[in-house]
């Protein structure tokens, strides 16, 4: 089998034969090797033809090998595929990107997720001279050491529901950072009220996954969210959407507006792009003000705002913001989402929560 030679060959030269360590499906035992895609579909090395129901974790909003980021890629290539300067197009993207999100009035570009709520959490500490983070069980906001705790911990280890054990999902990251981050039950305000009262002082944000996509698909109630931003208001602390992977699933306007509640401060990412690496943090003008070389936090990159995923994400969104195309994809995710319910229902095995072009099952 290909895969398997693949998978031996990689090995030699990588850990774990991989570039992302999630990338080893411990089903098989290896990754899963890839010779093309097209549409909604993917063929692997050994010619198997398959629907991509994990969409590049999400990236791929559009399938593969779109037509207009295509285009927009090859008009990159062109050019030259400049790098480090900056062109017209990475301001036409900031316009696009603030004219659709509500909480956008500046943005910056990064590479990746990861990046864009580093940023973010720097920048809230810089505003509000205060250093500790609150997040919630179960949400996922990168691999850098502040977002790496209780994102999918053990049981064992987990604490009790109603006050979580703030749970390190990785060696290296000293313990002293463990005493900067609260970690509290989502969906549970009396949980976040009494962690603010209690570090008001300290607590520089709060972020969450506005829809906790990372656990499947866990929507909190309209109520909640206003709530929830009514109290880190009236306390000082900046609120934080990590809309890396909500951004664009059920409307233009992302979660923030699916919801009505605007935060501070966002990050999106995945599919801004179309499979492309870029992720863009934003939020307020007076916020987003505190980066250099106008305040004192620091965001620069060699690749930050790499033409390639400027221009593909111009075309992406271009797609996105079309007339229709959200009612069209809420339709056919309502479909799909009813199929699989109905099947799960009939054989007892397990059961599917979506909301727009995002799902997860449970079993």
């Amino acid at each position: 089998m290909r895969s398997q030679e693949l998978a031996d060959y990689a090995g030699k030269y990588m850990t774990g034969g991989v570039s992302s360590s999630i990338r080893v499906n411990r089903a098989i035992g290896r990754p899963l090797f890839m010779a093309r895609g097209d549409g909604p579909k993917v063929w692997d090395v050994d010619g198997n033809e398959l629907y991509d129901l994990n969409n590049s974790h999400g990236a791929t909003i559009l399938g593969h090998n779109h037509p207009k980021l295509r285009a927009a890629v090859e008009k990159a290539l062109d050019m030259g595929v400049i790098c480090s300067y900056e062109t017209e197009y990475q301001s036409q993207l900031a316009q696009k990107l603030c004219s659709m999100v509500p909480a956008m009035e500046k943005v910056r570009f990064t590479c990746s997720g990861t990046e864009a709520t580093m940023h973010l959490l720097r920048l809230a500490r810089e505003i509000t001279g205060k250093d500790k983070i609150i997040k919630f069980e179960g949400h996922f906001h990168g691999y850098h050491d502040y977002v790496q705790f209780s994102s999918a911990p053990p049981l064992h280890q987990a604490g009790p529901p109603d006050s979580p054990t703030p749970y390190c999902q990785s060696g290296g990251i000293p313990g002293v950072i463990a005493d900067l981050i609260i970690v509290v039950p989502f969906n549970d305000l009396e949980a976040v009220e009494e962690a603010i009262k209690k570090h008001k002082d300290d607590v520089a944000a709060v972020i969450l996954e506005p829809i906790n996509y990372n656990s499947g698909c866990i929507v909190p109630t309209r109520d909640y969210m206003e709530a929830l931003r009514r109290l880190t208001s009236e306390n000082d602390v900046l609120l934080i959407f990590d809309e890396v992977l909500s951004a664009f699933r059920t409307n233009r306007g992302c979660a923030q507006e699916y919801f009505q509640v605007v935060p501070d401060l966002c990050a999106i990412g995945k599919c801004v792009a179309g499979g492309y690496p870029l992720s863009v943090f934003g939020g307020k003008k007076e916020f987003m003000d505190h980066l250099r070389p106008i305040g004192r936090s620091e965001h620069s990159g060699t690749y930050n705002g790499h033409l390639v995923p400027v221009l593909a994400a111009l075309a992406c969104l271009e797609e996105i913001d079309s007339p229709g195309f959200f009612d069209y994809v809420n339709q056919l995710a309502d479909r799909f989402y009813d199929g699989l319910d109905q099947i799960f229902r009939e054989t007892g095995l397990g059961r599917v929560q979506g909301l727009g072009a995002r799902f997860g099952m449970y079993f």
